[in-house]
């Protein structure tokens, strides 16, 4: 039985000292060149604009809240606290504050997604692909909503995301279409939702009008069915002992046409054929 996840009680839960270290020091200092980047990171965009700040305010009043680390051989992993490493490196720091916990990968996922989601906005593919990486850690869907602390159908409808077709996924992933209009366009049938995102980019569409899309139905265009190899050969040999064009038309049963230009070619075929008027 899979053990019940605490996570979703808050960050504030997770960074909570353990019972055994209650007498000993919790937050350590370690420079910032043996502090290397989470193997698994659930932000991939780290905007420039809000890094600068962020070392701006490090510069005047130093790192408040300590890093959460993992020992991996002689460096220490990042769990939660990426965005103070960055912002602390723009800022000239040497050393952090951390505090260090010896956690398996799927704890030190489920505390990196928590961190994202409570403190810093995630992108809906950003937490769409965090909460798949904890269903490829073995959790199902209910067992992702509790690590995190979101409703079930919460996660699902993230997670319906990832099926996005290409260009989809990444007009999302840029900005240009929202998960309103993502939704939309996954409610459409799976043959029309290329055409919906054509929709909705060249007409500008909200999100209400991109779920009132509807495309209208195609006339099916009748199959042009070209005649067997065999019976190819067959129009040409007639073609050759008529002295004029022969069509088969169908298979096991149809027809056979012959043109002419003329009434005296016509009398000519129909003599070939051993055809006579009486």
């Amino acid at each position: 039985m899979s053990k019940k996840s605490s996570l979703g009680r808050g960050l504030d839960a997770l960074l909570a000292r353990p019972a055994a270290e209650a007498t000993g020091p919790q937050v350590q200092t370690l420079k910032i060149d043996r502090i290397v980047q989470a193997a698994y990171q659930p932000r991939q965009v780290f905007e420039s604009g809000a890094l600068a700040e962020l070392a701006q305010s490090i510069r005047e009043k130093g790192v408040l809240q300590p890093l959460l680390v993992r020992p991996r051989g002689d460096a220490f992993e990042i769990v939660a606290g990426e965005r103070r490493w960055r912002a602390s490196q723009l800022a000239g720091l040497t050393e952090l504050p951390v505090i260090i916990r010896d956690l398996a990968d799927r704890d030190a996922l489920e505390i990196a997604i928590v961190e994202n989601l409570q403190r810093e906005d995630l992108g809906p593919l950003e937490e769409a692909r965090a909460y798949q990486a904890l269903l490829d850690h073995g959790l199902n869907q209910e067992g992702v909503a509790q690590a995190v602390g979101k409703g079930r159908s919460t996660v699902a409808n993230a997670l319906r995301l990832l099926s996005l077709p290409a260009p989809a996924l990444g007009a999302l992933e840029a900005g240009e279409i929202s998960a309103g209009h993502a939704r939309a366009i996954l409610a459409q049938p799976e043959g029309d939702r290329l055409w919906a995102l054509e929709q909705i980019r060249a007409r500008s569409l909200n999100v209400r009008e991109s779920e009132g899309l509807k495309r209208e139905a195609r006339t099916p265009q009748p199959v042009k069915v070209n005649p067997p190899r065999a019976y190819r050969q067959v129009e040409l040999d007639l073609s050759r002992r008529t002295g004029t064009r022969v069509k088969i038309i169908g298979a096991d049963k149809g027809r056979v046409e012959l043109n002419y230009a003329s009434r005296e070619e016509l009398d000519r075929i129909l003599e070939l054929l051993g055809y006579s008027a009486e």
